[in-house]
């Protein structure tokens, strides 16, 4: 008997947090990648297990608009905005995603935009392989090779180099991502791969803002 994979079923919550610039958590968060992860946990409940983030397939994104920095928020449990600090949002938009991935039919065209972190192993003899990061084509090929897996055709895809994100993980090694935004127009080939995609993510640094793939119909 088969079964359907949990991604495809899942209801998939997106929050759209205004910030309050003037805010002294906000500007710690915006410039700490650490912080603002913790933020974002803490809007959840504390009994997920040792994988959190995971249990909720939680993503975010930040996205500077002209009237101020914006956090969304996407995860398949609802954020409790009763974690964040006071005066933290000016207001908080809520949105169930179900009706645009159910319209999300093979052939539809859609706008989409995802920050990643493109990268490759590197064999290094007598050690383990090392990461490094793809830059123009070679970024732009990663990128291509991710749309195809998460149902996507491209017709046209923009990269736009981002800051880096840094990172600390406990006592471990701070880790550095370079970010490249992609967003363009895409054909849907895989209505299921794209749920998917768009439910858990794609690429690293999932756990710091990036990964988390947006559509939205195209209209010319």
């Amino acid at each position: 008997m088969s079964t359907v994979p949990q991604a495809l079923t899942q209801t998939v919550h997106l929050a759209q947090l205004r910030l309050e610039e003037r805010s002294r958590e906000v500007h710690r968060d915006l410039t700490d990648a650490t912080s603002l992860h913790n933020r974002v946990q803490a809007l959840f409940p504390d009994n997920l297990g040792p994988q959190p983030r995971a249990a909720t397939n939680t993503l975010f994104r930040v996205e500077r608009e002209q009237s101020g920095p914006v956090l969304l928020v996407q995860s398949t449990l609802p954020i409790n905005r009763s974690g964040l600090p006071a005066g933290y949002a000016r207001d908080i938009d809520y949105r169930d995603l179900g009706p645009l991935l159910d319209w999300g039919r093979e052939g539809r065209v859609v706008r989409y935009r995802i920050d990643t972190h493109p990268s490759m192993s590197q064999s290094v003899p007598g050690q383990r392989g090392k990461r490094i990061p793809l830059r123009g084509e070679e970024a732009l090929q990663w990128w291509e090779r991710q749309a195809v897996k998460a149902g996507l055709e491209n017709q046209l895809a923009l990269d736009i180099p981002q800051s880096d994100v840094r990172a600390r993980r406990g006592a471990a090694k701070p880790v550095r991502y370079s970010v490249i935004r992609f967003e363009g127009v895409a054909r849907i080939t895989d209505p299921a791969a794209l749920r998917a995609a768009i439910t858990s993510g794609i690429g690293r640094g999932r756990a710091y803002g990036l990964g988390l793939l947006s559509i939205a119909p195209y209209r010319s």
